[in-house]
């Protein structure tokens, strides 16, 4: 058997499915050619919504009387009318073309007849968007489904083992797949209400009820919110449409002409009037555009369906596939689809077989149009309700669009017992490690982190380290982590112990407590849980520079004011003592403090991140989706002198903004700029110290080719731009050899302007610390080019110091990073 990649089951993303008893299960075909028709329109005049037809033209009804009536429809087809009793007797339903000549189309030398209906529809669109209304409130119910496939399998245990066949769907005929073996993974199904408000412009999301199944689910809350973030409402109505936190230009868009052509097919007289049939295809085949079809109605200028893909050449990290249709009832047609379905596939490395594919659909319901909710009613833009997670399966079963099938209750069974296998647990705990840095020992407690166990420097020796934190099930409020750790050079004991207490998770709110003793680098804070282990023990590997033994006790609370605004205040008491010769720092005439030093300060930090939606840990509120708005940060610290034996008095600000830049066809960027100023004289761990980097990795938040503690600063600006050039612009998409490569290009640069003032100043540094220094008027700066998507995943980018040429790192270098951002 083909060992089945387990970085699949990172999406460990939920459940969805549908049952019933005696369906009526039938198929829809094209009268001439014979061939299934898929998504069609199927409604039983009793139920509350219709059901689509899928791939091969199937479809089934449940709860239907005799006396009944079913009406199919779909675009460019003679709508028909059936009554149950004639299913049952022939389930086959024809479907004929019904089409018109396009005579009064004005065909003229200069213009593409189509291009009048898509100029009308891009100057119409924003009429049919739901956040332009007055007021508009809206349900959406979404199933999504994810299953392991293997590609041309003729028999399910052929390529899986015998182990997993008694769990594998039936084999399916996927388009451009062929016979296709399914493993089921996980499903979900969740219920949100939409909330908008135009003036003043507001929108808000409530995640009403979710339900969710998977291998590797175990935290059910934190999955659920991830599916929500996933299943998202999207509209074509926008310029531009975010799928996998990218920006995909839409049919219509404003800049239409830049990203597509386009192709008149047909038109059809329906009902409320006619549609025009448009095929669209990308100018460039790497753009993140789509290419398929497209119906927009005379008159009102509104799409009434869609059915687009997403061109095999498009370079997304592992996604490929991508489909979406949507429909529009003949009742509303302008505002939201009755229906929207998208499906993808996750694929591996180049040569493998194994692929997640990944189905969700989207039934929107209860529109409400004119009744604006309060505005205090938007405080929060997104919403988990308490009851969420608590709702039984009699509830499901009233907000079910279908029923489930009995095969689609088997597969939810399957997932169970999969799950539950030796080597799944192993794999799924295995994963938790690498992602979270963090092993489960029991329910109520987790080692690590895993990354800092051993490692080994000049300093400490091999230093040993055991820790870990605490879990929901041991106190849902109170959460503990720390470490004990020794080293057999300095055969000095280290030690950290976190103590906090989370009030409100949805309006984040938590007070702590923390002692610390341990040695590190100066300028680096021992006790930053928002920095990866792996990160810090990088730093602690080899030769440790300007290490400090710090005894620090602190003190704090955090609050979320309003969703996006933070704010935290920290107390803090800390005793630096250099395991360094402290003459390195200044001369004789220096006061001696500078050697060992106490200080007590308190720090205030306010963070805006506006527009993200965020996932709720146990322990952590994390962001889950990008945003176009900025991200701004401010930090204000003041030394107390003399309170708790503090030696300083000192005062320092520091102010950072980041954004992503929407650039049109030329792609898109984000620039990280931050400044700061130390207002008084402070020792060195006390100063700002720029990240270097030493190692392979590429990495935004630092200077790829500064080696470490190469500078201090008291007075700074940073600046670094990063450039993703995806659209008409790019190298990549104009070459034909590149183009063909389906890489993307990368460019960047950063820059660091500071000083260190005469007051912070180091005397002539000796021995193995010679490398600290302040910057000069030059500015420290350097550049980056590189592609992306390398094998679907890496970043490599060649990096050149443009200044301080005399540093000991060479002035060229390769930097390769993971892109797991699609």
């Amino acid at each position: 058997m083909r060992k089945l990649p387990i970085y699949f089951l990172f999406l460990l993303s939920g459940m969805l499915a549908k049952a019933q008893t005696a369906p009526l299960i039938g198929k829809v075909v094209d009268t001439d050619s014979q061939k299934p028709l898929d998504y069609v329109t199927v409604h039983l005049h009793k139920a509350k919504a219709p059901v689509f037809t899928d791939e091969a033209g199937t479809f089934t009804l449940r709860k239907y009387s005799l006396s009944d009536t079913v009406t199919f429809a779909l675009m460019g087809y003679k709508p028909l009318k059936k009554a149950v009793s004639a299913l049952l007797k022939n389930s086959t339903v024809l479907l004929v073309r019904q089409s018109y000549a396009l005579q009064e189309i004005v065909v003229r030398p200069k213009e593409n007849p189509a291009y009048r209906i898509i100029r009308a529809a891009a100057k119409n669109k924003h009429l049919y968007l739901p956040e332009n209304q007055a007021a508009i409130q809206f349900r959406t119910y979404t199933l999504m489904k994810g299953s392991i496939l293997e590609s041309d399998a003729k028999d399910k245990k052929k390529h899986f083992s015998k182990r997993y066949a008694p769990y594998l769907d039936s084999l399916k005929l996927l388009p451009s797949t062929g016979r296709t073996a399914s493993l089921p993974l996980f499903q979900s199904e969740s219920v949100k209400e939409i909330f908008y408000n135009r003036q003043p412009r507001n929108s808000k999301e409530i995640l009403i009820a979710s339900k969710a199944i998977g291998v590797g689910i175990e935290k059910e809350s934190q999955i659920s919110q991830l599916l929500n973030a996933q299943a998202e409402h999207f509209s074509l109505n926008q310029n531009w449409v975010r799928m996998f936190d990218k920006d995909f230009v839409s049919p219509i868009a404003n800049q239409w002409a830049s990203y597509y052509d386009y192709d008149l097919q047909d038109s059809v007289e329906t009902a409320s009037g006619k549609i025009y049939q448009i095929n669209v295809s990308p100018k460039r085949h790497q753009d993140l555009a789509f290419e398929g079809t497209i119906w927009i109605a005379e008159g009102t200028y509104s799409l009434r369906r869609v059915d687009l893909r997403l061109h095999k050449r498009v370079a997304l990290n592992y996604v490929t596939g991508l489909h979406i249709v949507q429909a529009w009832d003949e009742k509303n047609p302008s505002l939201l689809p009755i229906s929207s379905k998208r499906r993808f596939q996750l694929a591996g490395f180049p040569g493998s077989d194994v692929r997640l594919f990944v189905e969700s659909e989207t039934a929107y319901s209860d529109v409400l149009l004119g009744q604006p909710k309060p505005e205090a009613f938007f405080d929060a833009t997104h919403q988990v309700s308490d009851s969420a997670l608590k709702y039984k399966e009699e509830f499901w079963q009233s907000v079910r669009p279908e029923e489930f099938t009995p095969a689609e209750l088997k597969r939810v069974e399957a997932i169970a017992s999969i799950k539950k296998l030796p080597e799944i647990r192993s794999a799924v705990k295995l994963i938790r490690v690498v992602v979270e840095g963090h092993m489960p020992l029991n329910e109520k407690f987790e080692w690590g982190p895993v990354f800092g166990a051993y490692v080994f420097n000049k300093l400490e020796g091999h230093r040993f380290q055991f820790g870990g934190r605490t879990t929901p099930e041991f106190h849902p409020n109170w959460i503990m982590n720390g470490y004990l750790a020794y080293g057999t050079r300095d055969k000095a004991v280290k030690s950290l112990f976190n103590l906090r207490y989370v009030a409100d998770r949805e309006q984040w709110t938590e007070w702590g407590a923390s002692y610390l003793n341990d040695v590190g680098p100066a300028g680096m804070d021992l006790n930053n849980s928002q920095v990866s282990s792996l990160f810090f023990s990088t730093f602690r590997w080899g030769q440790m520079n300007f290490p400090y033994q710090q005894e620090q006790m602190q003190l704090w609370g955090e609050r979320e004011w309003f969703q996006a605004f933070r704010q935290r205040v920290t107390f803090r008491n800390t005793r630096y003592n250099p395991v360094f010769d402290a003459a390195t720092l200044g001369s004789e005439s220096q006061d001696p403090k500078y050697g060992g030093f106490t200080t007590t300060d308190v720090t205030l930090n306010l963070r805006y991140s506006p527009d993200r939606k965020m996932l709720i840990r146990h322990h952590e509120k994390v962001a889950i989706s990008n945003s176009n708005a900025p991200v701004i940060g401010l930090e204000v610290s003041a030394g107390l002198s003399g309170v708790m034996n503090s030696d300083l008095s000192y005062q320092n600000i520091s102010l950072s903004v980041e954004q992503r830049v929407r650039a049109g066809i030329f792609g898109y960027g984000r620039y990280y700029l931050k400044g700061g100023k130390t207002f008084t004289k402070v020792p060195l761990p006390l100063l700002q110290v720029p990240l270097g980097n030493e190692t392979p990795f590429f990495i935004l938040q630092g200077y790829n080719l500064m080696p470490y503690f190469s500078f201090a600063t008291d007075e700074f600006v940073s600046l670094r731009y990063d450039h993703h050039f995806e659209g008409a612009f790019s190298l990549t998409n104009r070459l034909p050899l590149l183009r063909k490569s389906k890489l993307i290009l990368v460019a960047g640069g950063a820059a660091l302007y500071g000083r260190l003032t005469d007051k912070n100043k180091p005397a002539e540094t000796k021995g193995n610390q010679s490398n600290f220094r302040g910057l000069g008027r030059d500015p420290y700066a350097e550049v980056n080019v590189g592609f992306k998507n390398i094998y679907q995943l890496f970043r490599v980018d060649l990096v050149h110091r443009l200044t301080y040429r005399e540093l000991d790192a060479p002035l060229w270098g390769l930097r390769l990073s993971v892109s797991v951002n699609p």
